[in-house]
């Protein structure tokens, strides 16, 4: 037995004392030990008991919440389509209540059958004051009902004396439709979040028991050269237990107590860590392609713009960061948004708030940059259920968002917490837009203070939008924030260059300037030129709307 090698010896000792689910030996490992392979149901056990033991809670609430939302929704355009209805039938009540009471049919039929050109008309009935039809177009439901709704009102002389009834019903098929399509974007939504929720608790694992474990690996592997090393995690759960009884388990081998046998043992924990730390790793880089697919192609723009680059780099492979860029028509839409938190929290806003920017875009066809704040903030906020006392989420974001008129050459800006940075000449101007962002159930809403700053772009003339995790970042010396001002001196020192180099320039001078600092925040810029240095200037200037 002297004379065997390495762990030959504890290895047998392992196979006659340990159950036989114990992996088994595949072949040499360092120092003369033997390397462990672990099974594939033993490796993805622990992410897959907690992911089949959380996931169809998460389901279930996700898909009972998006389909409250839609019912909701559904319900508002009912109460917003009889509300409609009521008007069109006092208005016209009004208007004909003289000619009933004076019974001149060739003077109130032309007024009630103009309620034909309604795209919701489905019938109107007037009556006398006796209760004698004097007139029915369409078809006239008795109550309000799935397919229509129905209201009355009694035509009134002046004196207040009731001449008749009139009834008007109007189809609700189109808020009907309007219902069912919202239900699909909800269950969309809700497959997209439940794959990001599979993202966070592979995330969680990774961070409160891997990330534990692989301090474990570093000081099985110093053992293994006989570098007898504790380790110190500093827990009161299982993980911290885990670390004593390592840290027994050193000194027993450091006195030779059993200590090849102990030495295979670790080898056979070691291969295990590592493969399940490289499906973890797996997991979270798919996280970020996912993110990263639902970024916009911003060379698209290059039709409208001279130039247009941009730079995303989240903190911890998801972020909060989000921009968009998009052309409609002659209209050419550029948005940097900045939600609160980085990681896997402000990636789920970043679901949020994508999904109220595409509805302001396509639902509303809202074009002005100050309007699209504002319903992005209203979306928000009731979405987060931001409205009313005692809301538990005070999330929120900052953002910016440019027009672009090629036609007429203006740039319409309009800013919540976020900054547009202008080259003029060689200068660089500063437009803040709204001190403060939107969402936040501890900041009122204030619509009116986003507003459409118009700029007459002169040719060559860059902009640049973004997040403060660009600026806000520690280095230099002495040590201290970059700020606004040393980032613009960066832009203007790399000026001339085009834009994606320009992007390459300010990464890697913001890495030189933070030295050995992190990252603090997610970090987004995107920078464009509307105009080509040689085309023909317009007359400088901004006006505020």
């Amino acid at each position: 037995m002297a004379g065997d090698r390495g762990g030959a010896v504890p290895l047998r000792m392992m196979r006659e004392h340990v159950p036989t689910q114990v992996p088994e030996e595949s072949g040499p490992g360092p120092a003369g030990g033997r390397v462990v392979t672990a099974s594939s149901r033993a490796l993805g056990g622990l992410a897959r008991t907690i992911f089949l033991r959380t996931f169809p809670v998460i389901a279930f609430v996700v898909l009972v919440t998006q389909l409250g939302i839609a019912w909701l929704n559904h319900g508002d355009q009912l109460r917003d389509q009889t509300e409609r209805a009521q008007l069109m039938a006092d208005l016209t009540a009004r208007a004909i209540a003289l000619p009933v009471s004076e019974g001149r049919p060739a003077v109130y039929r032309p007024q009630i059958e103009g309620l034909k050109s309604d795209p919701s008309f489905r019938g109107v009935e007037l009556r006398d004051a006796s209760g004698q039809v004097l007139l029915e177009i369409g078809q006239v439901a008795r109550q309000t009902g799935n397919r229509s709704v129905t209201v009355s009102t009694e035509p009134r002389l002046p004196d207040g004396a009731v001449v008749g009834r009139l009834t008007l019903s109007l189809s609700t098929d189109e808020a009907r439709a309007s219902a069912s399509f919202q239900a699909m974007i909800a269950l969309g939504a809700m497959v997209i979040l439940i794959m990001v929720v599979a993202v966070a608790l592979r995330r969680v694992v990774a961070r409160d028991v891997v990330a534990p474990l692989q301090k474990l690996l570093v000081a099985m592997h110093a053992v293994e050269r006989k570098q007898w090393t504790h380790v110190e995690l500093r827990r009161s759960d299982e993980i911290g237990e885990v670390g004593e009884t390592f840290n027994h388990m050193v000194d027993g081998l450091r006195s030779g107590d059993e200590a090849k046998q102990l030495l295979a043992e670790l080898e056979t924990a070691h291969a295990r860590l590592e493969q399940a730390n490289k499906l973890v790793m797996e997991s979270i880089t798919y996280a970020r392609r996912i993110q990263a697919s639902m970024l916009p192609d911003e060379q698209a723009m290059l039709g409208s713009l001279a130039d247009i680059a941009s730079l995303w780099q989240p903190l911890h492979t998801v972020g909060g960061d989000y921009f968009w860029v998009e052309q409609r028509g002659d209209l050419g839409i550029l948005v940097v948004l900045d939600c609160t938190g980085h990681g896997v929290p402000g990636a789920f806003m970043t679901l949020v708030v994508a999904a109220a920017l595409d509805r302001a875009l396509n639902e509303q066809g809202l074009r002005s940059p100050a309007e699209l704040l504002r319903a992005i903030d209203r979306m928000v906020r009731a979405r987060l259920r931001q409205d009313g006392r005692g809301a538990e989420s005070d999330d929120g974001l900052d953002g910016a968002i440019c027009v672009w008129n090629r036609a007429e050459r203006k740039l319409l800006y309009a800013g919540a917490g976020m900054p547009l940075l202008m080259t003029e000449g060689e200068h660089m101007q500063t437009l803040r837009g709204a001190r403060h962002g939107l969402g936040y159930s501890s900041v009122a809403p204030s619509p009116e203070a986003f507003v459409d700053t118009e700029i007459a772009v002169k040719p060559g003339q860059r902009f640049y939008l973004f997040t403060d995790g660009v600026s806000d970042q520690m280095g230099g010396t002495p040590r201290r924030l970059l700020g606004r001002k040393r980032l613009s001196d960066m832009l203007l020192a790399s000026a001339d260059m085009p834009l994606a180099e320009q992007m390459a320039a300010l990464e890697a001078g913001l890495a030189a300037y933070r030295g050995e600092e992190p990252r603090r925040d997610d970090m987004t810029m995107l920078a464009f030129m509307p105009l080509p240095p040689e085309a023909s200037p317009l007359p400088p200037g901004t006006t505020q709307h």
